[in-house]
């Protein structure tokens, strides 16, 4: 085999070897070709059915989807307001550290009218036994998926230093049919009430300010002449 064969396969395995290198570094980190944003990442906001009788469940499917490389978001929290107060939006009552989450509000609700929307109690409010949830400083989202991993100080403990790397799927769904109103009595109970016919609306929202609003239409059940 002659000098320059030699030389022109030794070039084209290299150059193949630093594609590689590239294409591994821009998707899997730990670094990014370019700097992290947010503008990397689609808020995914779905629902089953915009329509449903009362007493049927609706399902929400939702998340965050990184359209980019591999790459590091810190904590941001840019929660909507929502009733005049900024609420950190959850999937679940041990959800807090999932960087996304929704509420549920009565009649058709946009950004202009969102401040002073009314959630309704998703979850029966009380004591919930959660597993451990992590005091989070930041979330690495692997390129191009909802796969990633949560990135904590010392689990509970912030002043810990020790760091945890938790894996973590930023994407999900969640079924209801109703929400969870005060009882008339005086114990300050809740009792579970199906929607009632009318218009909701499902904000969905994200760790950095990305809102999304779902609508659906609740009516009642009416039996067919025999």
């Amino acid at each position: 085999m002659s000098t320059r064969k030699k030389v022109t396969i030794v070039s084209a395995v290299v150059a193949v070897l630093t594609a590689i290198a590239v294409v591994s570094l821009y998707f899997w980190g730990p670094f990014s070709l370019y700097g992290n944003s947010e503008k990397q990442l689609t808020l995914i906001a779905s629902e089953d059915s915009q329509s449903i009788i009362s007493g049927q469940n609706i399902t929400l499917r939702l998340g965050i989807y990184n359209n980019g490389p591999t790459s590091i978001f810190n904590v941001s929290d840019l929660w909507p307001t929502i009733g005049g107060e900024k609420i950190r939006l959850t999937i679940s009552p041990c959800s807090l550290d999932i960087p996304y989450g929704f509420a549920v509000v009565p009649g058709n609700v946009s950004s202009g009218s969102i401040a002073t929307a009314k959630p309704l109690n998703m979850w029966q409010p009380g004591v919930y036994m959660c597993p451990l949830i992590y005091v989070v400083s930041s979330y690495k989202i692997l390129g191009l998926s909802s796969n990633g991993y949560i990135l904590s100080q010392g689990g509970s403990s912030v002043n810990s230093s020790s760091s945890l790397l938790i894996p973590i799927t930023l994407s999900n769904t969640a079924t209801f049919s109703g929400y969870w109103a005060p009882s008339n009595s005086l114990n300050g109970s809740y009792h579970f009430v199906y929607f009632p016919a009318g218009q909701y609306t499902v904000i969905v929202a994200d760790e950095w300010g990305a809102v999304a609003f779902l609508h659906f239409t609740v009516t009642s059940y009416t039996l067919l002449p025999v």
